[in-house]
């Protein structure tokens, strides 16, 4: 169960105004303290992590001048970030051999035709910064206009810096307000395009079916990790079944800080482990068969960044429901009357026994094919180089990009026959490899 200092620790960085001052001020000291030091990369590290996490107005103003002149010093080093880049344990194949994010987490979706360039989509933040180091990004930008997709929330981010201050575009997906803002203050070679990670569904492989029957309440996709806070939507459970109604669970996900055992401790602990279900290392069309076992999709993070999951829900008719100030604060547009709601730590025991007995009076598929499918993404995309291009008095041709879907190990094509006729590009950018 979460300890004392957890839960003032969770308190003091999302709740209390005051407290987020201190730790945002006390951060910005200490930045101050490593630069006067000469260690201006664990500076910027701070620097970058305290204005993510929103804490403080005053901070971040001073670290947003700070960061804008470590571009204008050495874009390319990034305050030596890029070049002594450290991999986690998920993504130390792909440090070894970059080769490896090649039409996987690079993916050409245009090619060059005479002086007019192609695209590259550029997936997953860490990507972006391990690109600028194993790539010859200039070469690259010669031939190609490079669109990156974050994975995580907070735009004033090492990974995502690492190819700002470049004499190219660097197009960026965000539909974060306050990254948006950020982006347009730095006033850099970034170039935002308001959509984000979780446009790119597949709505083929998530979709409603008929033949399964809905015998759960809950679906809760997501890593075993302390920030999805299992905890708080198991104390929801206990709360409602302490007043008669036991809601069952079901939990998809994979190890991250935490494990399935973990879990599944923390729900023995508010004496729910007989509501919960869980599913581990499960191929996307089989979480598709889970989530239409379910009446509702709960996403209960304080922040991550643009959740495919809640999507995938909509996208298979489940309605879903995120954690109010959810990130910082925004009320996402895809949340609305035919999709779902938002709900507060109190009321979440309330919103769940509401929804999931009346998840009937929600249409959220009908919502995402009208309003957020990878096609429209494409569109987006195609429309914002297409304006950039015309300022810079480029050649751009509309309507000859290829669609593209995410999931969690990889991107793919919309139409993966459409994977032959990149081959040429993608041989490129193994030449382009340092």
């Amino acid at each position: 169960m979460q300890s004392n200092k957890e839960k003032f620790l969770e308190y003091a960085k999302f709740e209390s105004r005051f407290c987020k001052q201190i730790l945002g001020l006390s951060g910005l000291g200490t930045a101050t303290a490593m630069r006067l030091m000469g260690r201006n990369a664990r500076a910027l590290e701070i620097e970058t992590s305290v204005h993510r996490n929103a804490l403080s107005g005053l901070a971040d103003h001073v670290i947003e001048g700070r960061v804008r002149r470590a571009i204008a010093r050495d874009s390319r080093r990034l305050e030596g970030y890029v070049e002594t880049l450290t991999p986690q344990r998920s993504t130390e194949a792909l440090f070894k051999d970059p080769q490896r994010l090649i039409g996987q987490r690079i993916l050409a979706v245009k090619s060059p035709e005479g002086a007019e360039k192609g695209a590259l989509i550029l997936d997953y933040s860490f990507v972006f910064s391990l690109f600028a180091r194993s790539f010859d990004v200039e070469r690259i930008a010669a031939r190609y206009h490079i669109v990156i997709e974050p994975s995580w929330s907070g735009s004033c981010d090492r990974d995502v810096l690492a190819l700002a201050g470049r004499q190219f575009p660097v197009f960026v997906q965000d539909s974060e307000p306050r990254d948006i803002e950020f982006i347009e203050r730095m006033r850099t070679n970034l170039v935002p395009i308001p959509i984000a990670a979780n446009w790119w569904v597949d709505t083929r492989v998530f979709r409603p079916l008929p033949d399964v029957k809905r015998d759960a309440d809950i679906f809760v996709n997501s890593a075993w990790a302390r920030f999805k806070r299992h905890e708080a939507i198991f104390a929801a459970l206990a709360a409602l079944r302490a007043r008669g109604h036991r809601l069952k669970a079901l939990l998809v996900g994979y190890a991250v800080d935490m494990k399935r055992d973990d879990v599944m401790r923390l729900a023995a602990e508010h004496g729910v482990t007989d509501q919960i279900e869980v599913f581990e290392g499960l191929r996307p069309d089989e979480v598709n068969a889970v989530l239409n076992r379910a009446r509702v999709n709960l996403l209960w993070s304080r922040r991550e960044g643009f959740n495919r999951a809640i999507i995938e829900g909509f996208a298979a008719n489940v309605p879903g429901i995120l954690r109010e100030g959810f990130n910082y604060g925004y009320r996402y547009p895809y949340i609305n009357e035919q999709t779902g709601a938002f709900a507060t730590e109190r009321g979440l025991p309330d919103r769940l026994l509401d929804m999931t007995q009346n998840a009937s009076r929600y249409q959220p598929r009908e919502w995402v094919l009208q309003n957020m499918t990878p096609q429209l993404a494409t569109q987006a995309i195609d429309e914002h180089i297409a304006k950039y291009a015309a300022q810079a008095g480029e050649p751009w041709t509309r309507g000859r990009l290829a669609t593209k879907v995410t999931s969690l190990h990889s991107m793919a094509y919309w139409d993966e026959s459409e994977r032959a006729r990149f081959e040429a590009d993608h041989a490129f950018l193994r030449s382009a490899l340092r």
